[in-house]
């Protein structure tokens, strides 16, 4: 009798495919979640935007004919009336606002009083901003002849004064962290969340 062979065997490779690391998923979630922050804050940029100055009356730099009995500030966006201030000094540095600024859709507006002398004026204004920051700025104008109005008896013009307590309360410093910031970082943190899980569960499915 023949001995019986032995059967032949085939070798095959059976290394299952190689997996992408958990750490490469995991940076490219990361990374993702980056360009999604990015995108969140580039399109929140122009909604925090200070609001501007567009127009004032009388112009920056301008001559009238006498001194104005108001002067206007028209901004980009309708300022705040708490916490707005408009001084109109002359070029002894004595201020002829009157009253409170009032505010009407995107223009401030200021009274003057009655008497002013002719010459130089220098308007310092501060508003608090659409997005609740303060702007403030300053233009000149020139004033050929004095307005209606004896000075005389309406009396000195009222002095120079610091900003009341109140009016600093209204118009926070401009330095604080938006509310928004936080908001777009509690977005970024479900993103990253939710991309590690999607991640995590494309791994355990290739397994």
């Amino acid at each position: 009798m023949k001995p019986l062979s032995r059967p032949q065997v085939f070798e095959t490779n059976m290394t299952p495919p190689a997996v992408p690391g958990g750490t490469k998923v995991l940076w490219r979630a990361l990374a993702g979640a980056a360009v999604v922050l990015l995108a969140l804050l580039g399109g929140s940029g122009a909604a925090q935007a200070h609001d501007s100055l567009e127009a004032t009356s009388p112009a920056d730099g301008s001559s009238v004919a006498t001194a104005p009995h108001v002067v206007t500030l028209t901004m980009s966006n309708t300022p705040a009336a708490i916490g707005a201030e408009v001084k109109v000094l002359d070029a002894s540095g004595t201020n002829w606002s009157e009253g409170a600024v009032s505010v009407l859709d995107n223009v401030a507006t200021q009274a003057v009083k009655p008497g002013a002398p002719a010459g130089k004026y220098t308007v310092q204004w501060r508003l608090v901003s659409s997005d609740s920051h303060p702007v403030e700025g300053q233009f000149t104008f020139t004033a050929k002849a004095a307005a209606a109005g004896s000075a005389a008896v309406a009396g000195p013009a009222e002095s120079i004064q610091a900003p009341s307590a109140a009016a600093a309360q209204a118009a926070p410093d401009g330095g604080g962290v938006p509310w928004s910031v936080f908001g777009l970082m509690g977005v970024l943190v479900v993103v990253v969340v939710a991309m590690v899980v999607v991640a995590r569960k494309r791994l355990k499915a290739s397994d």
